[in-house]
């Protein structure tokens, strides 16, 4: 569906305008506004107990939230495939249905190419929850600072060049090719709805502060 190099071409367009545009939102309206703090989010959190308070609690559902998307894009892989071999013929009886009761209820009804779709609108709505949390988590730590700078970096970039890739995919390239390209996207994806973000801009953001102070004092 969709294979054609016509089509791919202009999802390659779309991608590179769509990326040209960000980096030019981003170092016009939100770099040239990074050391703009609003003092009430400083008051905020000045409460050392209750900050620390919510930076676990964050945390803690950063990391369960990994569980969480495993067990959601696990679970629609199986019912797609299963309702995928049933539609075409296969028995109830010869195949088993290894989706979680619960998800089993949730997608009664829905035909395989629906849960297609359907994953596709939930790796953009897990994707947006991380960049939240990401963003949050980055907030408590360094809240006399404006996080949001890298956090839209990085995930901005990321999305961009994981639609970037999947854009050959559209292409009339050989199954195998076509196949690795959509496999690079789906692992980019798969780092972006990852705890691993967070950490490396926890990581990161105190490495540009200590070269920030640094240069202050040179």
């Amino acid at each position: 569906m969709f294979h054609n190099n016509w089509i791919g071409i202009v999802a390659v367009i779309i991608s590179l305008g769509c990326g040209f545009l960000f980096y030019y939102f981003w170092v016009h309206k939100i770099w040239s506004k990074r050391n703009l703090v609003s003092q009430k989010s400083i008051s905020l959190f000045k409460n050392k107990f209750f900050r620390i308070l919510l930076i676990v609690l964050s945390l803690s559902f950063l990391f369960y939230l990994d569980f969480l998307r495993d067990y959601l894009f696990k679970n629609l892989t199986f019912r797609m495939n299963y309702i995928d071999v049933i539609s075409n013929g296969g028995s109830k009886d010869k195949y088993f249905d290894p989706t979680d009761s619960l998800m089993q209820k949730i997608l009664e009804g829905y035909t395989a190419q629906q849960i297609y779709y359907l994953k596709f609108l939930s790796t953009f709505l897990i994707l947006g929850v991380y960049f939240i949390a990401c963003q949050t988590i980055l907030k408590l730590i360094y809240y006399k600072n404006k996080t949001f700078v890298f956090t839209s970096l990085l995930y901005g970039s990321g999305f961009l060049l994981m639609m970037f890739v999947f854009s050959f995919y559209f292409f009339t390239f050989p199954n195998e090719i076509k196949y690795n390209f959509y496999l690079i996207s789906m692992e980019i994806g798969h780092f972006l709805e990852s705890s691993l973000p967070t950490l490396l801009l926890i990581l990161s953001y105190k490495i540009y502060l200590s070269s920030q102070n640094i240069n202050q004092i040179e």
